[in-house]
């Protein structure tokens, strides 16, 4: 009797903890569906809050008048400048809600870079920008700083951008001093300046006649960005 009572005893107890880890996994199962819920509830409205309902997207078209990035380098015998009208990305803003809206993602192809000097222009893109392994620059972000909290048109707005500059391979945070105009005919304008350290990028620091340039080079950046269709 007492051997089968244990056993009797035994099994309950199996019962029992198999009862329990039943009842675990099951309230496991239907805490994430509750989560899953949660979530599917909730992504709508995060959707069509104004930030981001109410958004606006413009594109920018290689080669569009008023689009053009300049670098400017210097020495202390020497300075140029290199140009190039081939820029493309898109801009998204909500004019109304500027600081909570914007995203920027625009490229620049570095091999279209015009020193005035056909040589320069080879080793600058083969010694130096090395465009055959590294062909495009990238600006995205962005946070805002210092801007109003909208955009009217025909108005300009002045502030700093901050995004991620990746250049040469190297992806690094930068800030941008920025100005954006929403013009009466819909597009976009906007001016960037900020400065680049070669070292930063792990870029040669080009040297013409003997001399080496500047480690820091400055850059401006115009676009005029068409709204998109």
């Amino acid at each position: 009797m007492r051997r089968i009572n244990w056993i009797v005893e035994s099994t309950g107890k199996a019962t029992s903890r198999t009862t329990q880890s039943a009842l675990l996994v099951a309230r496991a199962t239907l805490a994430a569906k509750s989560a899953v819920m949660l979530i599917a509830l909730a992504l709508p409205a995060v959707l069509t809050t104004p930030s981001f309902a109410a958004s606006q997207e413009w594109r920018v078209v290689p080669g569009a008048d008023g689009t053009e990035v300049v670098f400017e380098s210097k020495a202390p015998m020497e300075s140029f400048e290199g140009k190039t009208k081939q820029l493309d990305g898109r801009i998204a803003l909500d004019p109304a809600a500027l600081g909570d809206s914007i995203i920027v993602s625009v490229a620049v192809d570095l091999a279209s870079l015009d020193t005035g000097i056909a040589l320069r222009n080879q080793h600058m893109r083969e010694n130096h920008l090395e465009t055959e392994t590294f062909p495009r620059a990238t600006f995205t972000g962005a946070r805002l700083a210092g801007f109003p909290s909208t955009l009217s048109a025909g108005k300009t707005v002045k502030g700093k951008a901050h995004g991620t500059f990746d250049l040469h391979g190297v992806s690094r945070p930068v800030e941008v001093e920025a100005e954006l105009t929403l013009r009466p005919d819909g597009k976009l304008a906007v001016r960037a300046t900020f400065e680049v350290f070669l070292e930063d990028y792990e870029i040669d620091r080009p040297k013409f006649l003997m001399l080496k340039l500047d480690e820091k080079q400055r850059i401006t950046v115009d676009l005029l960005a068409d709204p998109a269709s």
